[in-house]
C-alpha cells in the first residue's frame, strides 16, 4: 500500500510540476490547441530588465520561428537574415516600447483569461469548419509583428499592436479570425498562396484564395460580436452593416476580379498589383467582400456546404456566391 501511495505522490508532484512549468513558461493547453504566450512574456521580461539574454531566448522559440519564415514567404521589410536580429527589431528602440508595456501586460493578462483559460477562440472556429476536423495548431501571442498573421498550421497575434492597445476586446475577435486561418489552411493541406507570379491566371487564383481566406475569418467572429455589441469599433464591420457601401465594393471587387480571370494568358504589370492592393489595404475588399460572400452562403445554403468548401478550390467559394447572387 505504501508503495502505492508513494507512486501517487510522485505522479501528483510531476503534475504539479508540469503545470507550473506551462504556467511559468505561458503554455496553455485546451485540446488541439497551444495556445503560447511565451514569446510575449519574454519580452515583458526583458523590457522590465534590459538583459539582453532574453532577446536570444526570444529568438530560440517556436513563435520566432514562425514570424520568421512567414516574413520570409511574403517578403515583409523586417530582418530576415537571422531569427536574433528579427527579435532586436520587433523589440526596439527598448525606450519607446517600454512606455506602452503596462497596456502591453494588461493585453496579456486579457488574452490568457478571456481567450485561452476558457479556450474561446477554438469553440468559436470549430462552428465554422468540419465537423470532422482538428487542430493541431499553436496560437503565439508576440510583441511586435503585423496585426495578426497566419503560416501553416499556426498563428500569432501581435498583442503590442496598436490597435489592441487602444482596444483590447478586439484581441478575442481577432484570435478567432487568425485561428480560423490556421484551420483554413491545414484544409488546403498547408498550401498557401505565392506571390512570385506572372500572368493574370496565378494572379486570379492568389484573389481567390486570399478572398477565402481572409473572408471566411472575417466571417467568423460576426456572430460574437454582435452578441456583444462589437460591430462599430473595426471598420470592417461598420463597412459590413452599410448595404449601399457594399454594393459598391462588391462591384469594384468583380471589375477587378473578372479584369485577371478573363485574361488569364497576360503578363502582370506594376499596374495590376496597385489593383491588388486594393483588394488587401485600401478598401480590403477581399475582408469585406468576402465576409458578405461567406455570409451569404451560409444564409442560403446553410453551415455545412459554407465549410465544405473550405477544402476545395477556392474559385469554387466565388462561383458559389455567384450561382446564389444570380438567382
Amino acid at each position: 500500500m505504501k508503495k502505492y501511495f508513494y507512486a501517487i505522490i510522485i505522479f501528483l508532484a510531476g503534475f504539479l510540476s508540469c503545470r507550473q512549468d506551462n504556467e511559468q513558461t505561458g503554455i496553455i493547453r485546451k485540446g488541439n490547441i497551444v495556445y503560447d504566450f511565451t514569446f510575449a512574456e519574454l519580452a515583458v521580461k526583458y523590457l522590465e530588465s534590459d538583459d539582453s539574454t532574453y532577446l536570444q531566448r526570444i529568438a530560440e522559440l517556436e513563435a520566432t520561428e514562425h514570424i520568421l519564415n512567414h516574413a520570409k514567404f511574403f517578403n515583409y521589410n523586417v530582418p530576415k537574415n537571422s531569427k536574433i536580429e528579427l527579435v532586436t527589431y520587433l523589440l526596439s528602440p527598448a525606450n519607446e516600447k517600454k512606455e506602452i508595456l503596462d497596456d502591453f501586460k494588461r493585453n496579456l493578462r486579457y488574452a490568457k483569461n478571456n481567450i485561452a483559460k476558457i479556450d474561446l477562440a477554438q469553440k468559436v472556429c470549430l462552428q465554422y469548419l468540419p465537423d470532422s476536423f482538428h487542430y493541431s495548431s499553436n496560437l503565439f501571442f508576440t510583441f511586435g509583428y503585423d496585426l495578426g498573421v497566419v503560416y501553416g498550421k499556426n498563428a500569432s497575434v501581435n498583442l503590442a499592436h496598436s490597435y489592441y492597445l487602444k482596444n483590447t476586446n478586439e484581441i478575442k475577435y481577432y484570435s478567432i479570425h487568425e485561428l480560423h486561418h490556421a484551420g483554413f489552411v491545414m484544409l488546403k493541406n498547408n498550401i498557401m498562396p505565392s506571390l512570385d507570379i506572372t500572368n493574370y491566371k496565378e494572379m486570379t487564383q492568389l484573389i481567390e484564395y486570399l478572398t477565402h481566406l481572409e473572408g471566411m475569418g472575417t466571417f467568423v467572429p460576426l456572430d460574437i460580436r454582435k452578441k456583444e455589441n462589437a460591430m462599430n469599433i473595426d471598420k470592417d464591420y461598420i463597412a459590413l452593416q452599410d448595404s449601399g457601401l457594399m454594393k459598391e465594393y462588391e462591384k469594384e471587387f468583380f471589375d477587378i476580379y473578372f479584369h485577371f480571370k478573363n485574361n488569364p494568358d497576360s503578363l502582370i504589370t506594376e499596374e495590376d498589383w496597385a489593383k491588388l492592393s486594393i483588394l488587401s489595404d485600401k478598401k480590403r475588399l477581399w475582408y469585406r467582400v468576402g465576409a458578405s460572400m461567406a455570409q451569404t452562403i451560409d444564409k442560403n445554403l446553410g453551415r455545412k456546404k459554407l465549410v465544405s468548401l473550405i477544402s476545395e478550390p477556392s474559385g469554387n467559394f466565388i462561383n458559389t456566391y455567384l450561382m446564389i447572387k444570380d438567382k
